[in-house]
């Protein structure tokens, strides 16, 4: 899409006003490949959440790229992110994708987290801050009207921008923090993922190496940590606890948002260790939330058999304080 105009926090597009309520957002943050996506889709099934996958990726992946949206039509075509354009910003053709994205770079980045929570920071970058802030405000304000749900569920994970929302005066966040054993995403990291197609350039997913993945692991996990430790409200969720016993899982989650629902969600989406996939509009994510229908959940831990000792034995020595105390032996 071409921009026709400049968007900046103070500048075009319909915002609904300051006072005009606070929207409550579920992130869910953690490692990548650690079952973030799976879990959007199911926490998307609670009643009043509408979950959108990858929120950060919706500037790249939807209004520039034009990749397929979760509901299998592409994004200039997708009726609900049609709406939300219009509702946040007057449209996306409002929207200089390469502004975002540099506003992006300059605020919403790990590096940044210690400007972001310095009470004095330089001017510049303040302003920055304060535009990125005002602007993904009313895409999530947009979300919650057109979807008419009381709880936006956002998985990007990053957490620079659960740091942003837990200072955003608009926003009330709440946080879902996924784990998973370092040594399978360690394993999920080195392996060829084919991607559906119109969902990316390349094809695949990304790969990394298992000591970036390790590195990650442990600063990814520490900041959230950190996080929750200053107030915000959190459940820690591993993956592995998710699959074997989603009912207890979940119901532990929906409890962190039953005073905005009203009610503790009955989770009568699952059936035993499956769940019915009703539809999503996630705009970015892992490959499976191109899927509708009933998902079987099973424990993947090919790790543990096809994994190299040697990197398997280095990513456990790496991450091994931080992976102890969330019961990873």
């Amino acid at each position: 899409m071409t921009a026709q105009q400049p968007l900046t926090a103070d500048g075009p597009g319909a915002g609904a006003p300051s006072g005009a309520g606070r929207v409550t957002v579920l992130y869910v943050c953690g490692m990548p490949r650690s079952g973030s996506t799976l879990l959007d889709l199911m926490l998307g099934q609670f009643v009043g959440h509408c979950d959108v996958g990858e929120l950060f990726y919706l500037w790249q992946s939807g209004v520039e790229r034009n990749f397929r949206c979760a509901c299998g039509e592409h994004f200039d075509r997708c009726p609900f992110w049609g709406e939300v354009g219009q509702r946040a910003y007057g449209g996306w053709s409002n929207i200089d994708v390469q502004q975002v994205r540099t506003l992006q770079r300059r605020v919403d980045t790990t590096g940044k987290v210690p400007l972001i929570l310095g009470a004095r920071v330089a001017p510049g970058f303040r302003q920055d801050l304060e535009r990125y802030t005002a602007l993904i405000t009313k895409l999530y304000r947009a979300i919650a009207e057109v979807s008419g749900a009381k709880v936006v569920v956002d998985s990007t994970k990053r957490p620079s921008l659960a740091y942003i929302l837990a200072r955003a005066p608009e926003i009330d966040l709440r946080l879902v923090h996924i784990l998973r054993d370092p040594r399978g995403v360690a394993y999920s990291w080195s392996q060829v993922v084919e991607l559906p197609e119109g969902t990316s350039t390349k094809g695949r997913m990304n790969q990394r190496s298992a000591r970036l993945t390790a590195r990650r692991w442990v600063t990814v996990n520490a900041m959230i940590s950190s996080l929750a430790r200053s107030g915000v409200p959190r459940v820690v969720v591993r993956y592995e606890d998710l699959v074997r016993d989603p009912r207890g899982e979940l119901g532990r989650i929906a409890a962190l948002t039953a005073d905005v629902t009203g009610q503790v969600d009955p989770l009568s989406f699952l059936h035993g260790t499956e769940f019915e996939q009703a539809g999503s509009h996630a705009v970015a994510g892992g490959r499976i939330r191109m899927r509708s229908g009933p998902i079987a959940l099973s424990l993947d831990e090919k790790w543990r058999r096809e994994y190299a000792p040697a990197r398997r034995r280095m990513v456990a020595a790496m991450t091994w304080p931080l992976r102890r105390r969330y019961d990873y032996h």
